[in-house]
């Protein structure tokens, strides 16, 4: 891998919706690391530069991060590892590698170290691109159903600060049935039932 810019990594101005990996604790058991996976909104104010940020609230991506002061970033579009990374870490069948690690289907494998700086309910960090690699070019055009399972999925995951958000996600699950295609509505229904188990 070496250093590019953002853009060239598929990282543009605005918050990038992306997958984050960190590692866990060492595991006893089998002598190797644990892989976190979890959706996040990496902003980027100069995509011809290497440094973004990214808000993260308590939770053990944050204290990975904490820990070893590095951010892997997957840019994918699979609607569905996004859904299961955002209730569950992915398990190894989901990972064409784990050093560095990659998700099946990833397009770019990015690098980022940080700090954090104090911000709001959540923690801002400031990253900086140490490394990154394009492992796939895609031509890609806009589907509305991927935009918007995305936002169903950020609703979903604040549903207990909002019970609100629930009537927001029905609004775009019309949308999603309607433009989405099959790995969307899959992703959906999946979205349905740990929306389901939660409550």
């Amino acid at each position: 891998m070496k250093l590019m810019k953002l853009s060239d990594l598929g990282l543009k101005e605005g918050i990038n919706e992306v997958i984050g990996i960190t590692h866990g604790v060492l595991s006893v058991e089998s002598g190797e690391f644990n892989l976190n996976a979890a959706p996040l909104g990496l902003i980027v104010g100069d995509e011809s530069g290497i440094d973004a940020e990214v808000r993260l609230y308590s939770n053990h991506t944050r204290e990975n991060f904490e820990r070893s002061g590095e951010l892997w970033v997957n840019v994918i579009h699979d609607p569905v590892l996004f859904v299961i990374s955002a209730f569950e870490d992915p398990g190894r069948e989901w990972y064409e590698s784990l050093q560095p690690p990659i998700l099946k289907g990833a397009l770019t494998v990015c690098r980022f170290s940080g700090k954090l700086e104090k911000g709001g309910r959540g923690r801002v960090i400031k990253l900086r691109l140490e490394e990154g690699k394009v492992l796939k070019r895609e031509i890609r055009a806009v589907n509305r159903g991927f935009n918007l399972l995305i936002e169903a999925l950020i609703y979903a995951t604040r549903l207990h600060l909002n019970p609100n958000y629930a009537s927001r996600i029905l609004e775009l699950e019309k949308i999603i049935e309607k433009c989405g295609g099959k790995r969307e509505k899959e992703a959906l229904l999946l979205l349905k039932e740990y929306i389901k188990h939660q409550g």
